[in-house]
Formats: structure tokens, sequence, C-alpha cells
């Protein structure tokens, strides 16, 4: 996943009115982990980084909001994974 299919995800569930499935949940997971978590940025950095000009500002602000939530979501899921890692290795 790139960041255009990134946005067009977030633009898709915003318009339909719908959760993630589980798949998206997860190729979101990976987007984070390859373009955020591996490249040592933040989040907020990453999102100040994006150029993403919608209709007018309030629809541009739903969006990123939303991507925003989900890469949060996935920071922590990481921050969880990586945790039970160091805990269940000898």
């Amino acid at each position: 996943m790139n960041t255009t299919q990134l946005l067009l995800l977030a633009l898709n569930c915003i318009n339909e009115n719908r959760e993630l499935s589980h798949t998206e949940l997860s190729k979101i997971y990976v987007f984070y982990r390859t373009e955020i978590d591996y490249k040592n940025i933040s989040i907020d950095e990453f999102m100040l980084n994006q150029n993403w000009l919608l209709t007018d500002e309030y629809n541009t602000q739903k969006v990123m909001n939303f991507i925003e939530t989900y890469l949060h979501l996935s920071s922590k899921k990481a921050k969880s994974r990586k945790r039970y890692v160091e805990q269940n290795s000898w």
C-alpha cells in the first residue's frame, strides 16, 4: 500500500460510512510498519509531510483524522507485539 492507496481507502470508508475490514486494518498496519516505524519517523511527522488537498478543509481534516486514528492503532499494536516478543524470548 502506498500513500495514495491509503488516502483512497480512507475516502471510501468515510463515503460509505463503514468501518475498516480486518484485511484493510492489516494493510494499514503493514503500511505503518514500512512507511513510518521502520523509517523511524513519528505519525505526526508523516501526517505533516502529506499534501492531501480535497474539495474543502472540512473533508481534508476528516480524512486526515481517520488516517491518523488508524495509524495510532497500528502503532499500539506494533508496541504490544514488541513487548510480547521481548517477554517471551529466551
